[in-house]
């Protein structure tokens, strides 16, 4: 459910950059105008990055799971402070543009993530009562056959798994033998 509302939104309304690009754009005509416009910019940060973080909680994403995001590969300790003081209600002033922008682009690359991660929960919920395989799809079977075959086929891997385990062990176990009670007789 929460998916499919994430899939209706543009890119842009699921970045949240519109809101936070029109207020930018503004003029300012008093210092007190300025003040206020500012405090609407930091807060629609706040209030996206909190509704990005409850979209990823409502499909099943784990905070760690979020944080990796968050810091992604160059694991940038910066950005992560920012979203959490973020998430807590703290945003960077409006006169650190740098903090600010890295804040933004931190949120742009997690609504990234919430996007595909709503089009993956999709895909599967499309494919949920399929049975697809290598084995039954080329057999002209029903989706009734294809379920009995495909238990069928994991019981046979199983086993198979099963068998080369024990195998291995017996193997392993000759193996120590000779070592340890014939070469040394020799």
């Amino acid at each position: 459910m929460h998916a499919s509302f994430a899939r209706t939104m543009t890119p842009a309304q699921v970045s949240g950059r519109t809101t936070v690009a029109a207020s930018r754009r503004a003029a300012y005509p008093s210092r007190s105008r300025s003040v206020i416009r500012a405090q609407v910019t930091t807060d629609a940060l706040i209030e996206r990055a909190k509704t990005l973080t409850d979209d990823l909680k409502a499909m099943n994403t784990k905070m760690p799971t979020i944080r990796r995001v968050v810091a992604g590969n160059r694991n940038d300790l910066k950005a992560l402070q920012l979203y959490q003081d973020a998430l807590e209600g703290r945003a960077p002033s409006e006169d650190d543009e740098d903090a600010v922008r890295k804040l933004e682009n931190t949120l742009d690359d997690l609504a990234t993530y919430v996007q595909a991660k709503a089009e993956e929960e999709q895909f599967w919920e499309g494919r949920k009562d399929v049975v697809t395989s290598s084995i039954v799809d080329n057999a002209n079977l029903t989706d009734d056959e294809k379920r009995e075959v495909s238990g069928m086929v994991a019981n046979f891997t199983m086993m198979g798994v099963q068998a080369g385990v024990w195998n291995a062990l017996i193997l392993l176990i000759g193996f120590v033998s000779l070592v340890t009670f014939v070469l040394p007789n020799i």
